[in-house]
C-alpha cells in the first residue's frame, strides 16, 4: 500500500488515539474542517453536550450543532431569536484566541479553540460541576472586599471596571465605569444589575426613537454567559465598549469595559468606503480602478505603524522578485506581465489588516508582549478578511484575490511554521511568498524605534540562513541576483 493511501488511515488512528487520552482525563474534543463542518469527536464531547449523542455525524455544519446547543439551552422567550444565537455563537468559533467559560446544564464548561493547518480549527472542553450547585449558599455569599489602595489603583484607570456577585448584581465600579455608563456616582451603580445599568444609559439619550445598535436583554445575557470571550456593545452617541470578563474572583466576577468607540469609527470608515468601491467598480473603468486602490492604500497607510516609503520599497522589491523568477524560469504560468502587474497593484495593501488593532499595541515604542504580539498576528486574518469582503467585476476581483492572499499569507513560513494558518511549501499563494521576504528584507534594512537598521550585507546573509525554512529556496535565488537592485530601491525610497 502507498504512503498517501496510508495517510488517511494514520490520521485518523492518531485522532483516536488522542481522544482516547483525553476521555481518560474526561475532557471533550471535536475538530472541524475549514468550511466548519464536524471531523471528529471524542466519548467525553457527548458527555459534556448530550443533546448531541445520536445526532451528530461526520461532515456535519457546526451551524447544525449550535441549532441543538442552542435548542437545549435557550428559554421559550428567546427560542424564536435562535438563528441570531446561532450566528454569535459562529462568530465566537472563527475568532476566538483565548479560552472562556460558560455554564451549561449545570455545568461549568472551559472551552478552548486553536486553528489548525489548512484552515480547520479544533475546540476542546473540560467540565466541573457548576460553582452555584457546587458550592453552599455561605460560600456563595462571601463578599470580595476591594482594599482603599486597590480602590484608589482602579480609579486612575481609562477603563472601566466592575465587580458583581453570582446574582449578577453589582458590587463595586471604578469612576470610568461611572463615566461610561452616565451613572451619578459609584452609589447609584450597587446592587443592581448591570441590564439595569445599560438600559438607564440609553434612557438618557437626548435623542429619543428606535435605537437598532443597542442589545436586547436575551443577547446581553447569553454574551455574559460566555465569560472570557470578549464582545462589544453599543451606548449612544456612537459610542462602543468591549466587555472582558474574568470569573471566580473570591466567587465574584470582574468585568473590565474598554471603550473602542475610535477604532469602532475607523472600521465603519473602511467598511463605507468598500461599499463606495463597490459603486465604483461597476464602471469597469481603470481609472476607477486606481480610485479603489488609492482609498485602500489611503486607509492602510493611515493604520500602519511603517511608512509610505515602505510601501514604496516593498512594492518595487516585489516587482523586481517577481520578474526575476520569471526570468530564471519559474512559476512562468503565474508570472505574466498582468500578474506582476496585480501583484504591484496588490503590495501597498499588505498590511491593512492593521486597521483592526488598537493604536496601544500598533504604535507601542517597544517589544510587545506575549499577548500583545497575538493580537498584533491577527492583523493578517483581518486584511484577508476586510478584502475578500469586497464584491467587484472579474478583473478587480483578481486584484483583490491577489491582495487578499498577500494579507492574509505574507507571515506564513515556507516551513509551515508562521501564521495565521500554518500553511507550508506552495500552499502558500506565491504572491504571499514573495512579499514575505520582500517584506522582511525591508524590516531588516530599515531603522524602527525599537531596533537599529541591518546592513545590507546582513540581511542579505539572514534571508540565505532562512532559505527553505521562512522562504520559499526558489525566491531567495531570484533575490541573491537581484539583491543590489533591492539595496538601490532601499537607497532611493529612503526614510
Amino acid at each position: 500500500m502507498s504512503t498517501s493511501a496510508l495517510a488517511p488511515r494514520i490520521n485518523r488512528q492518531l485522532l483516536r488515539a488522542i481522544g482516547d487520552a483525553l476521555d481518560g482525563v474526561k475532557t471533550a474534543i471535536c475538530i472541524f474542517d475549514d468550511e466548519d463542518r464536524t471531523v471528529f469527536w471524542n466519548r467525553s464531547f457527548l458527555q459534556v453536550f448530550p443533546e448531541h449523542a445520536g445526532k451528530v455525524y461526520e461532515g456535519e455544519p457546526y451551524r447544525e450543532n449550535l441549532h441543538r446547543f442552542y435548542l437545549a439551552r435557550l428559554s421559550a422567550a428567546d427560542l424564536p431569536n435562535i438563528e441570531q444565537f446561532i450566528s454569535m455563537g459562529i462568530d465566537r468559533h472563527h475568532a476566538q484566541m483565548r479560552p472562556y467559560s460558560f455554564d451549561h446544564r449545570d455545568q461549568r464548561v472551559l472551552v478552548s479553540s486553536l486553528p489548525l493547518p489548512g484552515g480547520q480549527r479544533v475546540r476542546i472542553w473540560n467540565a466541573e460541576k457548576s460553582i452555584h450547585s457546587a458550592l453552599p449558599v455561605q460560600a456563595l455569599a462571601t463578599n470580595a472586599v476591594v482594599s482603599d489602595e486597590t480602590a484608589a489603583l482602579l480609579d486612575r484607570l481609562p477603563d472601566g471596571v466592575m465587580i458583581c456577585d453570582h446574582d449578577g448584581m453589582l458590587k463595586w465600579v471604578n469612576q470610568a465605569f461611572v463615566d461610561m455608563y452616565a451613572c451619578g456616582n459609584k452609589q447609584e451603580c450597587l446592587n443592581h444589575s448591570f441590564f439595569y445599568i445599560y438600559e438607564k444609559a440609553w434612557q438618557q439619550q437626548q435623542t429619543p426613537g428606535p435605537h437598532t445598535a443597542k442589545k436586547t436583554i436575551s443577547d446581553l445575557t447569553e454574551q455574559f454567559n460566555f465569560s472570557g470571550a470578549p464582545f462589544d456593545i453599543a451606548l449612544p452617541n456612537q459610542r462602543t465598549v468591549r466587555i472582558i470578563t474574568q470569573k471566580n474572583v473570591h466567587q465574584d466576577t470582574v468585568y473590565t469595559h474598554v471603550d473602542v468607540s475610535e477604532l469602532e469609527l475607523q472600521k465603519n470608515l473602511l467598511l463605507q468606503a468598500q461599499t463606495q468601491l463597490l459603486e465604483i467598480a461597476n464602471k469597469k473603468s481603470a481609472y476607477l480602478e486606481e480610485q479603489m486602490l488609492s482609498t485602500l492604500n489611503a486607509i492602510a497607510l493611515a493604520r500602519d505603524n511603517e511608512t509610505g516609503q515602505h510601501i514604496l520599497r516593498t512594492q518595487y522589491y516585489v516587482k523586481t522578485l517577481a520578474l526575476r523568477l520569471r526570468a530564471l524560469g519559474h512559476y512562468r504560468e503565474e508570472l505574466s506581465d498582468a500578474d506582476i502587474d496585480t501583484m504591484f497593484k496588490a503590495a501597498p495593501l499588505h498590511d491593512i489588516g492593521k486597521v483592526g488593532i488598537p493604536d496601544n499595541i500598533l504604535l507601542k515604542p517597544g517589544r510587545l508582549t506575549e499577548e500583545e504580539w497575538a493580537i498584533m498576528k491577527t492583523h493578517a486574518l483581518i486584511g484577508e478578511n476586510t478584502l475578500a469582503a469586497t464584491k467587484h467585476d472579474k478583473e478587480q476581483n483578481h486584484l483583490l484575490t491577489i491582495a487578499k492572499n498577500i494579507a492574509g499569507g505574507h507571515h506564513e513560513w515556507w516551513n509551515g511554521e508562521g501564521y495565521p494558518r500554518g500553511l507550508h511549501g506552495q500552499q502558500i499563494p506565491l504572491e504571499a511568498r514573495i512579499m514575505a521576504l520582500a517584506d522582511v528584507y525591508d524590516a531588516l534594512v530599515s531603522e524602527r524605534v525599537y531596533k537599529k537598521n541591518w546592513t545590507h550585507d546582513e540581511a542579505v546573509q539572514f534571508i540565505i540562513e532562512k532559505k527553505g525554512m521562512q522562504f520559499d529556496p526558489l525566491i531567495v535565488d531570484a533575490f541573491l541576483c537581484e539583491s543590489h537592485v533591492c539595496n538601490q530601491i532601499a537607497q532611493t525610497f529612503k526614510d
